[in-house]
């Protein structure tokens, strides 16, 4: 049984075990740092890349431009997916290369695949393999030519972006990427950031009619999109500030499925409710107490005796233009991780030195497996986050 109180709904990469490596988010934030480390940097892909007519638009006003892409293919290549690169080019694939520009960024709707059995790295939950998957594939780039920063660079994440499919009819807030348990990898070629979309088929929405948005932040930003509850349309708020990019994703309706989609709104449902956290036994009030004494004294400045810091996960996080600062550990045979540290909650009077918790979590050891997640804010704006447990 693990617990995670402060930020059980945001805190979306505290895993307690070694990290997957095609879906867990905060491994994917950093995609192409594993690459460095492993055989893929041996075999890189040439930058070679096809040329595609796409439609820009530019507010309101469309015109004719061309671009250069990796096309999907060559992205599921770049991850060393070959039955996925086979399924872009095969004649299921569904080839978009639509380009929507606003708030200084270009954002590029390359293509979208679906299917059984179409990738190497299929996700397993519970003992179940889920064969059945949908695949989208986004470029991202600058409009003034200026290159992404690589995932290597000081400034990589600064510019955060929320790519998530979302399906006429239903609210975009309530059923996007995250909610209906999809992940997503990334990496940065020719400065050019690439996203590659994996969640559960949602080919059978096809009837319905399918978005893909790509918008700015973490998560999803309910002043990004309109929702008419009447006609169940999902628009552009054409007065939000940033990146909004909406794309209609062009699945044959005849491919909808009516009972499919009911069946996968019930599976939602269920597992929702299977999340909903039970009621606090024993151990979990000890450990709650204790977590309080520990937040106390971090708020007159000093830390519980009976907790020692985990030196080797002492590390300095430079928050993005949302506002958030993300970290990642590694203890070795204990499992690795890592969380969000959300400056405006943690910090509201921005105070250097302040400390506070920002995430815990526990096994069935208890306080004895206790991991509290401690962020300090420093005088250059960039947090120093540390995990502490109880003293063995």
């Amino acid at each position: 049984m693990k617990k995670d109180f402060d930020h059980i709904l945001k805190q979306a990469l505290t895993p307690q075990e070694e990290p997957d490596a095609w879906l867990n988010q905060n491994i994917l934030y950093r995609a192409e740092e594993m690459a460095n480390m492993s055989k893929k940097k041996k075999s890189r892909i040439p930058a070679a890349v096809a040329a595609a007519a796409v439609t820009l638009v530019i507010g309101s006003a469309a015109v004719a431009a061309a671009a250069r892409y990796l096309t999907p293919g060559q992205i599921a290549q770049r991850h060393d997916d070959k039955k996925l690169m086979k399924a872009f080019e095969g004649e299921n694939a569904v080839s978009v290369n639509e380009t929507q520009e606003y708030a200084g960024f270009r954002v590029t709707l390359l293509g979208a695949v679906s299917g059984k059995n179409i990738s190497e790295y299929l996700v397993e939950d519970n003992g179940r393999i889920e064969d059945d998957r949908f695949y989208a594939a986004v470029a991202i780039e600058r409009a003034d030519g200026t290159p992404m920063p690589d995932v290597s660079d000081d400034a990589y994440g600064e510019e955060a972006f929320y790519v998530s499919p979302y399906i006429r009819g239903l609210e975009p807030w309530n059923y996007g990427l995250m909610s209906m348990g999809g992940g997503y990898s990334e990496f940065v070629q020719d400065g050019i950031q690439y996203r590659l979309l994996d969640m559960e088929n949602i080919e059978c929405f096809a009837d319905r009619g399918l978005y893909i948005g790509v918008s700015s932040g973490t998560f999803y930003d309910s002043e990004a999109y309109l929702f008419n509850a009447d006609t169940g349309e999902i628009t552009r708020n054409e007065s939000y500030d940033k990146v909004n990019a909406l794309f209609n994703l062009p699945l044959d309706p005849a491919k909808g499925d009516p009972a499919a989609a009911e069946a996968f709104l019930k599976s939602m449902e269920e597992e929702a409710e299977d999340d909903t956290p039970p009621e606090m036994d024993e151990q979990d009030l000890e450990i709650d107490a204790w977590v309080e004494e520990f937040k106390a004294g971090l708020k007159e400045g000093r830390i519980k005796e009976d907790a020692e810091r985990i030196e080797s996960t002492v590390q300095v996080c430079r928050p993005k233009a949302d506002g958030t600062a993300e970290y990642v550990y590694d203890l070795g045979d204990d499992g690795s991780g890592g969380g969000i540290v959300f400056i405006d909650e943690s910090f509201p009077d921005r105070k250097p030195g302040s400390m506070a918790v920002c995430g815990y979590s526990y096994s069935d050891g208890g306080l004895e497996d206790l991991l509290v997640d401690v962020a300090t804010l420093n005088e250059d704006g960039t947090v120093t986050v540390a995990l502490y447990r109880v003293k063995r």
